[in-house]
């Protein structure tokens, strides 16, 4: 999904900064690092970021003409510190805090856009992932949903659903 919608977050970003919610390693950063954006990478714990930045910095990060910006926060505890309409783009792929997603529109420029994924359907993740609808309703008010998907997930009975999302910012 990254892969398939990055030109289009990375275009409508313009000159703001996108940032890669819960980025991990940096894998979705990479990429959008090679197409020549700005990325601010948010994570609790970013040593494989770093462990990646370092293996690649002679190669990679040295020839992309993007910037890279690390910042540790805890996502679910630490106060958001973007503000309003100061970046261009949010990645948020495999974690899921509906609890950001105001701040996600608040930051979020006009014609920005969100890219979501839940994580996805494996063991007994279905606990911990959002009911049918869930996601929609909390997105719908400050966003156009241009692509919403949602995957039953779970045992007979239990309402819980993967989702794939791209949202812009209204």
């Amino acid at each position: 999904m990254v892969r398939r919608f990055a030109s289009r977050l990375v275009d409508a970003a313009g000159d703001l900064p996108i940032l890669d919610v819960a980025c991990g390693s940096g894998r979705h950063a990479v990429l959008l690092l090679q197409l020549g954006c700005t990325v601010i990478c948010v994570d609790k714990d970013l040593t494989a970021l770093q462990a990646r930045r370092a293996r690649l910095s002679r190669t990679l990060f040295s020839k992309v003409p993007g910037q890279l910006v690390l910042q540790s926060l805890d996502l679910v505890k630490d106060p958001w510190p973007f503000g309003p309409s100061t970046v261009g783009g949010i990645l948020n792929i495999h974690f899921l805090a509906p609890a950001l997603f105001p701040y996600f529109a608040r930051s979020l420029s006009p014609g920005g856009y969100l890219l979501l994924e839940t994580f996805p359907k494996c063991g007994r993740n279905y606990l911990d992932l959002p009911k049918a609808g869930e996601v929609r309703a909390a997105l719908e008010n400050a966003f156009d949903l241009e692509v919403y998907k949602e995957g039953k997930v779970g045992p007979h009975g239990y309402d819980a659903v993967t989702v794939q999302t791209l949202a812009r910012r209204r």
